[in-house]
């Protein structure tokens, strides 16, 4: 066996991805709705910005990050799978765990989309007729085609389209994992090991392994993000050895190390202007130190580890609430541009979105993991 189960305190690592799923949820919320860098300094030069509006514009570029608090997703499912997989890893079993997992909440994900496609295409036609040409509509504009059938199926197997789940990209590679994962952790050593040269490969020869002509998702699957989840994998299989790394590292120092991870993931951002997979490595490394820091020191943050909980809803259904919320201001406000001045009015929509989240976790997520849990229970040997 290449791995073994462990006794690990898993509810805690649901803080983890509260505040992967908030920070990504916050910076959409951003994105989305207020006016955004680039512009408000078209409308206000910055030579003639005070104190608050540069406080305003950087805190704003805080929210920035959040592909590679993605990162932290793909290495926290890494382990959690590993962890799985550790007693059984007949695939059939774990297909069908990892469905109901995932699938329902998904389809009603996408209809809670196309709902609100629907009501926002009734209400402002001009977001999708291209009169409204700017940074926060270029995703709603190309969702005419929402209720193609192609688009449907391809939505259907995870390949997800442009507009209100553009935030179901990453779900893509998740499912990938998902389906090699019983084969590639027979051998935790021989995947983690490929998954580094490949990894290493494009990152030193990009321009040769983009020769291989493979399908785009196929290729960012192999050489951008399963280093990621191998990098969890390998994590919880030699988990009790790293943790003797960091056992004479004091709380202090270890908490000053996450910041430090945080603060090189943001320069390495602002210095190449977007995300990279040198600030994907940093995040990586960002996630193991969360781990073990919650982990070690059994840190349970109760509201974090609330929004963990349907954390996986929140992140798959938390863009198309934005836009509610955006139809919403807009009924009020009557706006004349379209996006949102006042950097406090987008806030609220962050609040929203946890509210939308919540009711459909409790509608759908809540009751298909009540479903694995009586399954676990039926297999346990008497």
């Amino acid at each position: 066996m290449t791995l073994k189960k462990r006794k690990l305190p898993f509810d805690i690592l649901d803080s983890i991805r509260g505040i992967a799923a908030l920070y990504v949820a916050v910076a959409h919320c951003r994105g989305s709705l207020w006016i955004g860098g680039s512009e408000f300094k078209k409308m206000f030069p910055a030579e003639s910005w005070g104190l608050w509006d540069y406080t305003m514009f950087g805190t704003s570029m805080l929210t920035r990050l959040a592909v590679e608090f993605v990162i932290v997703f793909f290495l926290l499912s890494g382990f959690s799978i590993a962890h799985s997989l550790s007693e059984n890893r007949s695939p059939l079993p774990f297909y069908k765990r990892r469905f109901i997992r995932i699938y329902p909440s998904y389809v009603v994900a996408l209809v809670w989309a196309g709902l609100i496609f629907i009501i926002t295409k009734a209400l402002f036609p001009v977001w999708y007729d291209g009169s409204l040409n700017s940074f926060s509509f270029i995703r709603t504009v190309q969702m005419n085609n929402f209720f193609d059938w192609d688009i449907i199926l391809k939505n259907l197997f995870y390949m997800p389209s442009e507009g209100f789940i553009t935030p179901f990209w990453s779900l893509t590679y998740e499912v990938i994992f998902y389906l090699l994962a019983p084969f590639l952790l027979r051998n935790v050593n021989v995947y983690v090991i490929v998954s580094i040269l490949l990894f290493l490969l494009n990152l030193v020869t990009p321009e040769f392994v983009q020769g291989f002509g493979l399908h785009p998702y196929i290729f960012s699957f192999l050489f951008v993000y399963n280093i990621y989840f191998a990098a969890g994998v390998f994590l919880y299989k030699n988990f009790d050895k790293i943790m003797q790394w960091f056992s004479p590292i004091s709380k202090r120092i270890h908490f000053f190390l996450i910041l430090v991870a945080l603060g090189l993931m943001y320069a390495v951002n602002f210095y190449l202007q977007t995300e990279s997979s040198y600030s994907f490595i940093i995040a990586g490394i960002f996630s193991w130190l969360l781990i073990f820091y919650f982990l070690k020191y059994q840190v349970r943050v109760k509201w974090l580890m609330q929004v963990g909980k349907f954390s996986y809803t929140l992140y798959i259904t938390h863009l198309a609430s934005i836009f509610l919320y955006l139809s919403v201001y807009w009924l009020i406000a009557k706006p004349t541009e379209p996006f949102i001045l006042n950097y406090f009015v987008w806030m609220p929509a962050v609040l929203f979105c946890l509210l939308i989240a919540w009711i459909q976790y409790l509608l759908v997520e809540s009751k298909t993991k009540s479903i694995l849990s009586r399954l676990r229970r039926d297999n346990k040997p008497a």
